[in-house]
């Protein structure tokens, strides 16, 4: 039996863990959402408006903002910044915004100078020793004190060797009280950042050129070896998440597991229930965690299902039920299954073949208020199995498009279910579709319930 010293060093490291899972997770998220930006044809302004907006909603921070380097004439000139609304309130009392303010003579501002010349990140408590006489000192005070602005990093956006811009982060919080993981999961981002400006100067520099031909080649060959960049980064990401997220969530629940057991000593009623909690939240990021990187290596080509012969249907469906039995339970829905006495064999990767229904059903679950969902099998060439749900139906707009878009959800699936990544039913159909099968839906429209078809050979 272990002592009260090894559990709590059990516990530290518990802890230590799921705070990397969490600022993990949330640079997961942000550099999500600038990857979705990178998508986009849009001007440099535009660009980094959005960038600055995800930045500073995904961070909490009072201020982000990115300015050019004009090398030329030593200065930084704003592209965009984004605020936060006590920010916004001080400086429309005080008359001024920080997007009309160009800084000039970098290379004589020591704090300057090191960001843009030496290329090395910078931080302050001082707003003067950015913007100098710039803007008043006492309108530098009442900005720094009306929005809590406690720490002013800078860091350099180098694209080939070269500072392209710098970008700017005010937080409410001190730089010190930082932990290590959250100033790493900041620095992790700032290469993107760069790629994506540079990005939009190529694609502006290529709407430019209409009459010269060599150049927009040269350029739209330099935009496609960037693109080929970014595949890398992607590549890279997720074999960092895979280590990142999966490691972590992997040693908590044997943790947990471990705790439940009486491993590390008798448990009392209130601690149980806090680790099944616990469980839980980790079993539901896990399979986020697994849907993400699933759909990933979709969409970069690559198959994650491994067909093989002789699995056994029913059972899938089973462990459906028994897994989603508590949360129908707990919304007070039915959840039915008309199983038949039969058996049914098919040719399938288990694990994926289960994700891809079990995504499906919870669907369902997820979006029914009242009545329930109905799980049924019918034989012809193959098997078709039926969900039905009472749920809040799908306008004919919608359905065109329910399996092919990633990241979203409608209005109504929303107030429904503030929960949802809007990747289940588009990682379903790809899996389905590398099973041989086909999966489609039908609905009388909004409020009027679905029903899901999904139809898979059989051996």
């Amino acid at each position: 039996m272990f002592g009260f010293g090894q559990r709590k060093k059990i516990t530290e490291k518990l802890y230590q863990q799921n705070l990397e899972l969490a600022v993990t997770n949330k640079t997961l998220s942000l550099l999500e959402e600038l990857y979705q930006k990178s998508t986009l044809t849009l001007t440099p302004e535009e660009m980094a408006q959005e960038i600055a907006n995800v930045i500073c909603k995904d961070l909490n921070l009072e201020l982000a903002g990115i300015l050019i380097f004009k090398k030329e004439s030593d200065s930084l000139v704003p592209l965009a910044f984004s605020k936060s609304e006590r920010l916004v309130k001080t400086l429309q009392k005080l008359g001024f915004f920080f997007r009309d303010i160009t800084i000039p003579n970098i290379s004589k501002s020591n704090f300057l100078k090191k960001v843009v010349y030496e290329k090395t990140e910078n931080i302050t408590d001082d707003l003067y020793e950015v913007f100098g006489d710039l803007i008043l000192k006492d309108h530098l005070k009442e900005v720094k004190l009306q929005s809590h602005i406690k720490t002013i990093l800078m860091y350099p956006l180098i694209k080939s060797g070269e500072v392209l811009g710098v970008l700017i982060l005010a937080f409410n919080r001190n730089y010190n009280n930082l932990n290590s993981f959250e100033k790493a999961s900041i620095r992790s981002f700032i290469n993107a950042i760069a790629l994506l400006l540079d990005k939009a100067y190529l694609y502006k520099d290529l709407q430019d050129s209409y009459e010269v031909t060599k150049k927009a080649y040269a350029l739209e060959k330099q935009a496609k070896k960037e693109i080929e960049k970014l595949d890398k980064f992607k590549d890279q990401f997720l074999m960092t998440t895979q280590h990142n997220l999966r490691t972590p969530l992997t040693s908590m629940m044997g943790y947990s597991d471990l705790l439940l057991n009486g491993t590390f000593g008798k448990q009392n009623k209130k601690t149980t229930e806090v680790i099944k909690k616990f469980q839980t939240l980790t079993q539901g990021m896990i399979k986020m965690v697994n849907d993400f990187l699933d759909m990933a290596q979709f969409e970069l080509g690559k198959s994650v299902v491994v067909l093989k012969p002789g699995v056994e249907l029913l059972p899938i469906l089973d462990e459906i039920m028994g897994e989603l039995a508590f949360k129908s339970e707990t919304k007070g829905v039915y959840l039915k299954f008309q199983k038949p006495k039969k058996n049914i064999l098919i040719n399938a990767d288990r694990e994926k073949l289960k994700a891809a229904l079990f995504n499906i059903v919870d669907n369902s679950v997820k979006y029914t208020v009242k009545g329930g969902v109905d799980i049924k099998l019918e034989y012809n060439s193959g098997v078709k199995i039926i969900v039905s749900d009472t749920g809040i139906g799908i306008s004919e707009e919608k359905m065109h498009s329910l399996f092919d878009s990633m990241f979203e959800r409608g209005d109504e699936a929303k107030k429904v279910s503030t929960i949802g990544s809007g990747v289940g039913l588009y990682l379903s159909n790809k899996i389905i579709k590398f099973h041989n099968g086909k999966l489609w839906v039908e609905s009388g429209g909004e409020g009027k319930g679905s029903v899901f078809y999904i139809e898979l050979p059989i051996k």
